[in-house]
């Protein structure tokens, strides 16, 4: 017996190693139902044919989801055909086998999951489908042709009807199953809109298509209504939007808002916008400019005008507290980025000075001018500061005065800042600042809710300032950066300014008459003079980034009213600020066997990537490139220069029907996963049987237990024969 087992063990061991396997599996089944417009009437026909035993089912269109039975029918998920969802669903769900019931016009390419598909061809529903395709990149006055594009389903009368610049164009058409076109010719002289509209017994389908001249310069205005009305009179497609939002579909952007008139995201935008080949314009209407703290935003290095250093300056002495209470709600570090913003607004002839005070006075810096160097350490003693001990204020506003007293500067001003109540207020406080004022003036912020408001409003009123009550501390920033702009506020000159010119493309055959304001202005080494008045610059211009520059010190709504020549200035300003070789653009048409893709711009060896092929850039003209790309390609692409990514642009889709042979797709589909296409729902009924057990595992868990047992009855065996 022991022997027999033995055998049987070894056997076992073989009968495992050679991995024997018997049909004892169900196969599940996933069946996916097609439920996008062009299919799902056929679909939602055929579908109680599909009924399978044990079967899944997954309706899809663009989207995909399970459903409880073949009949169900979903409206909810898009207007497309996208089949690879809904692989993705039938492997969750673990399918050994897929039927797939479409009419095979996919609008995406999936790749075999390695599980076979049996595909059930349904035919796609009658259809008329217009969509209109135009001249990539037309120039300004070229006669172009855009062309409705009809794809039918069947042979059926329609009506198209062109509507656009040339008029209203009806035809009666006669249409075969397939694809025809018809044109709609026009001279093409700014943006223009065309509509189409086709009328069968199918329906009513339209199309609509907005086209621009390539060489046409969009401009975005902000805050300047001057200018924008002299670049319309030049025939500029000029829009005054109220923000700036991405994308910026404009080569020039023209700034009349002053920087904190713009969110940090928005300047952010503006930024991004020079560093791709667009170009900046800066005007100084009563916010724009250095009225608008340009000088003092991320864009400052890129701002080709500096302020010129004017006579005179201003004195600010903050007496800020530092008690306890200024831990809570982060008041002091907020108090600090404030002060900060007084700091870098200052002038270098600004003078600065912080006295902060607790239970004593403590200076952090004494008034001092508002260089570079002054400026520098001012932040950093600053950011030193830290909060602790009691509120008295009498001692650090004395010597806040005293401190004021000898600076040479034409305005003198002390700025105190606390949230309670000062415990050593006397009537002696109030009198030195009435003795100061109107000479050194005092002003005062109450902060939060516990400040002692009345103390506060009587030193300002004495020191003949202004009291502010700052309720929340988030808001000392803001309140700060606008104090700056009142305190160091830069003052425009009224009067006759001569104007001299410098030859440039932009001033060739302009003489302008004197200005009548003008902000003081001073080129900076990178920029170029082309404008001036005595020291003063006018209009400087220069290139940041991959864009180009230009700021222009005085305001259009003040200046040259009723010189005839202003317009066309303005239009040469901004021609040549457009004029940027890096501003790229890119476009991508679908033909009906590839997808024309097409590149303006400065670049050196472009290609093109979509769906893991790269295509190079053939170049068609002077900064034009073109590409080929499969029919089948779709997605995103990106357009690279030396192997860095630069653009990327979304490919055109393929339309929901159109005149393909949807049996043929879905035949090569199903061989390539291993399936095959069905004739007809009857040979569902020979996709059912079982899949291999494999039976390695049991057989080796058998050889085990029968090799215990020959183990435990050989121990036996001895045992006995031991007694």
């Amino acid at each position: 017996m022991l022997f027999g087992l033995r055998a049987a063990v070894v056997g076992l061991l073989l009968l495992a190693f050679w991995g024997p396997s018997l049909p004892l599996q169900q196969l599940r089944t996933v069946v996916l139902l097609d439920q996008s417009p062009s299919a799902r009437d056929a679909v939602w026909k055929v579908a109680p044919q599909v009924q399978l035993p044990g079967a899944k089912y997954v309706a899809f269109a663009s989207g995909a989801v399970q459903v409880a039975s073949p009949t169900a029918r979903r409206l909810d998920l898009g207007e497309g055909t996208r089949l690879g969802e809904a692989l993705e669903k039938a492997r969750e769900l673990q399918a050994d086998q897929i039927v797939l019931v479409s009419d095979g016009l996919f609008q995406d390419m999936p790749e075999v999951i390695g599980i076979p598909i049996y595909g059930l061809y349904q035919p796609p529903s009658p259809n008329l489908s217009v969509a209109l395709t135009g001249p990539a990149l037309p120039t300004k006055g070229e006669t172009i042709e855009v062309r409705a594009v009809l794809e039918s389903t069947a042979a059926v009368r329609a009506r198209l009807t062109f509507n656009g610049p040339a008029g209203l164009v009806e035809r009666e058409v006669q249409l075969e199953p397939g694809r025809s076109s018809l044109g709609y010719r026009f001279r093409l002289d700014g943006p223009a809109v065309v509509t189409a509209r086709v009328e069968s017994a199918l329906g009513v389908e339209q199309a609509r298509l907005e086209l621009s001249p390539s060489d046409l310069t969009r401009v975005w205005v902000l805050g300047d209504v001057a200018l924008a009305r002299y670049l319309r009179a030049q025939g500029f497609a000029v829009e005054e939007p109220r923000e700036i939002s991405l994308p910026i579909r404009a080569e020039v952007v023209a700034l009349g808002v002053g920087a904190r008139d713009l969110s940090v995201a928005e300047l952010d935008a503006l930024q991004g916008f020079l560093n791709q080949g667009g170009s900046l314009l800066w005007t100084a209407t009563p916010r724009g400019l250095f009225f608008g703290g340009w000088e003092r935003t991320n864009l400052a290095d890129s701002l080709p005008v500096e302020p010129m250093e004017e006579p005179g300056g201003v004195g600010i002495v903050l007496v800020l507290d530092v008690s306890g209470s200024m831990l809570e709600a982060d008041k002091l570090g907020l108090a600090v980025v404030g002060s900060l913003e007084l700091i870098r607004s200052a002038r270098p002839q600004d003078y600065v000075g912080v006295v902060i005070f607790s239970d004593r006075p403590r200076w952090l810096f004494r008034p001092r001018p508002m260089t570079e160097q002054g400026r520098k350490e001012a932040e950093s003693l600053l950011l030193s500061t830290t909060a602790g001990g009691g509120t008295r204020i009498r001692r650090a506003y004395l010597e806040a005065l005293e401190a004021l007293e000898p600076l040479p500067t034409d305005s003198k001003q002390i700025i105190a800042l606390t949230d309670g109540l000062a415990a050593d207020v006397t009537p002696d406080l109030f009198d030195a600042a009435r003795e100061a004022s109107p000479k050194i003036r005092t002003s005062t912020v109450a902060l939060g809710a516990d400040a002692d408001r009345q103390f506060l409003r009587e030193l300002a009123q004495a020191g003949g300032g202004t009291f502010w009550d700052v309720p929340s501390p988030q808001d000392l920033p803001r309140f700060f950066l606008e104090e700056a702009q009142r305190a160091f506020k830069r003052e425009a000159l009224e009067g006759n300014f001569p104007v001299s010119v410098r030859p440039h493309p932009i001033t060739r055959a302009t003489n302008p008459p004197p200005l009548s304001v003008l902000l003081p202005a001073k080129t900076k080494p990178w920029a170029q003079t082309l404008l001036s008045s005595g020291e003063s610059t006018v209009l400087a211009v220069g290139e940041s980034g991959r864009g180009r520059v230009a700021a222009l010190s005085t305001d259009l709504s003040r200046s040259w009213q009723g010189w005839p020549g202003i317009s066309p200035l303005m239009a040469e300003l901004v021609r040549w600020l457009s004029q940027t070789p890096a501003r790229p653009r890119v476009q991508a048409v679908r033909e009906r066997d590839f997808i024309r893709v097409l590149l303006e711009g400065q670049f050196e060896r472009p290609s093109v990537r979509a769906a893991g092929r790269e295509q190079s850039f053939a170049p068609t003209g002077p900064l034009r490139f073109e590409a080929r790309l499969p029919r089948e390609a779709m997605g995103e692409a990106v357009v690279f220069e030396n192997e860095q990514p630069r653009l990327r642009l979304q490919l055109p889709a393929l339309p929901e029907w159109r005149s393909e042979d949807g049996r043929e797709n879905l035949r090569q589909l199903a061989e390539a996963s291993g399936g095959r296409l069905l004739a007809s729902t009857a040979e569902l009924s020979r996709l059912g049987g079982r899949k291999a057990l494999n039976l390695q595992i049991p057989l080796a868990a058998l050889a085990l237990l029968l090799f215990l047992l020959e183990r435990y009855l050989e121990r036996r065996r001895i045992a006995a024969v031991g007694f």
